[in-house]
């Protein structure tokens, strides 16, 4: 799938509470912690966002408009349509190694973009940018133990680069921009973080389709190791997430003469670690549905390709958005 999507920043809050600290304590250590958990924070998040399985985004952003937070409301609305990430992924089927036993490579590319002001100090109007960059391969294997049941596996690597840019408003502190440049703003990293990841599922074909029931955990650890930050090497991003869902795929009749189908997918991620941030009580749900259209091969690296709504509850993202789909 290729993805354009809008995320809640905790950056925002991380680096509110940071200047709280530095209000108090102007220490550099101080500054360079809270600094080091937001961005391994920030790496961490970025392996849910890059991945459909786990988090779905689209090209359009609204509001349900439901009395009830956990839909999302017009500032999570208007807080991820400040961000912008695009990730394209594709996947070659490898020869099977027998009929029950399946094997992929998988890579991915993203990129994630945020612009918006921030408020730090009372009366001051800043400017934080951040830019996200990264490739993502995995090999992985799927085996069925009967004709319905199967397992999962798969071993991956990221390599990301993280940047930030903050203007400063006329009147902040002069003292707090020394502390700040350098250990949390205004400074790059790159860090390589490995995911491996083990599943269980269980598939059936029906007159009207396939469903499938699945569960999946995510673990994910990775070392900085080089940019401008004061020290790349204290970076450790690390986290780990529980997937559950069922999937509907439902067959509808061809259309100008290609494969199509309906796809409905009911999940709930529970998130630890790193990842935690990125809801409230440590998990959310998520549930989407679209249409998708094969292309037969006709188009080099394009399997196929759809459009759909997705519904996000419980995440800082929470809310309604169009997707489309790409390789799905």
């Amino acid at each position: 799938m290729i993805t354009v999507f809008c995320i809640d920043t905790l950056n925002t809050i991380r680096f509110g509470l940071l200047i709280g600290v530095v209000s108090i304590s102007t220490t550099a250590v101080a500054v360079e912690n809270i600094a080091v958990r937001s961005i391994e924070e920030s790496f961490a998040i970025s392996t849910l966002m890059s991945d459909s399985d786990a988090l779905t985004f689209g090209f359009a952003n609204f509001d349900l408009e439901v009395d009830d937070p956990g839909f999302g409301n017009e500032s999570s609305t208007n807080l991820k349509n400040s961000l912008n990430v695009f990730v394209i992924p594709y996947t070659w089927d490898l020869v099977s190694k027998s009929d029950a036993w399946d094997h992929a490579l998988t890579i991915r590319t993203f990129y994630i973009n945020s612009e918006r002001d921030s408020e730090l100090f009372p009366g001051v109007l800043d400017t934080l940018k951040q830019d996200t960059f990264g490739v993502y391969g995995s090999y992985s294997q799927f085996y069925h133990i009967t004709d319905n049941w199967y397992v999962t596996s798969a071993l991956g690597l990221h390599l990301t680069y993280y940047k930030n840019s903050y203007s400063y408003g006329d009147e902040f502190p002069e003292e707090t921009i020394q502390e700040l440049n350098g250990s949390a703003f205004n400074l790059s990293t790159t860090a390589v973080i490995s995911e491996p990841e083990v599943g269980i599922g269980y598939e059936r074909e029906e007159k009207w389709g396939t469903w499938r029931a699945h569960n999946k955990t995510n673990y994910i650890y990775g070392q900085g190791f080089a940019g401008s930050i004061d020290d790349p090497y204290s970076i450790n991003p690390e986290g780990w997430r529980i997937t559950n869902g069922i999937e509907f795929t439902v067959s509808v009749p061809e259309l100008w003469g290609v494969n199509d189908f309906l796809t409905i997918d009911f999940k709930r991620i529970n998130l630890y670690g790193d990842l935690a941030a990125m809801a409230d009580d440590g998990y959310y749900y998520e549930t989407s549905f679209g249409w998708v259209i094969d292309t037969n091969n006709k188009i080099p690296m394009l399997d196929n390709i759809g459009i759909g709504i997705s519904v996000n509850y419980g995440s800082s993202i929470s809310g309604a958005t169009l997707v489309l789909y790409w390789n799905e």
